[in-house]
């Protein structure tokens, strides 16, 4: 149940957070869309190599995310260390900060294509809805980013393991 709340509580500092947290969303959002088009092109017959282009780019962001927030809240680490916080509640924290980006910006491409489609079935002659790419695809790539998300979870978590509770007290 302490799990939950922890990660409940990680959403709520996300939210917190403003304009980091929606530009993160804004560039899930656009790595999304073009990996899950990258995906969608391998499965009928194209190259393998702009996929990987684009997972490796994800993976960048992923750890610059897991950097920007461990620097970010190390204060906030060390006070909830004062409180008696474990270093897995600490994880939950990061986990549930960076998954909420993914499924947000996930939530923002579906958005934008039901948007999309919606309007140029509307306004096309044959009342036809071409498609975009695969829903395979893209549920494949949001696993992928999601999946690259704990690469940032970790490095963030490795971090805040070093913040000792005395530099909360010292801030103050």
């Amino acid at each position: 149940m302490m799990t939950f709340r922890v990660f409940v509580k990680s959403l709520r500092l996300a939210v917190r957070t403003g304009k980091r947290f929606l530009l993160f969303v804004i560039i899930y959002a656009i790595l999304l869309w073009l990996t899950a088009d990258r995906l969608d092109t391998l499965m009928t017959g194209g190259e393998f190599w702009p996929l990987l282009l684009f997972i490796g780019s994800v993976s960048v962001v992923a750890l610059v995310y897991g950097l920007l927030i461990s620097n970010y809240r190390k204060t906030q680490v060390a006070t909830l260390r004062c409180l008696g916080w474990t270093s897995s509640d600490i994880k939950w924290l990061f986990i549930g900060e960076l998954m909420l980006v993914c499924f947000v910006a996930a939530f923002i491409d579906l958005e934008i294509i039901v948007h999309y489609l919606g309007i140029v079935g509307y306004y096309s002659p044959s009342h036809t809805v071409p498609q975009i790419y695969s829903s395979s695809a893209f549920l494949i790539s949001l696993g992928i980013i999601v999946g690259v998300q704990f690469l940032g979870v970790f490095v963030a978590w490795r971090r805040m393991l070093n913040v000792r509770p005395m530099e909360a007290l010292r801030k103050a």
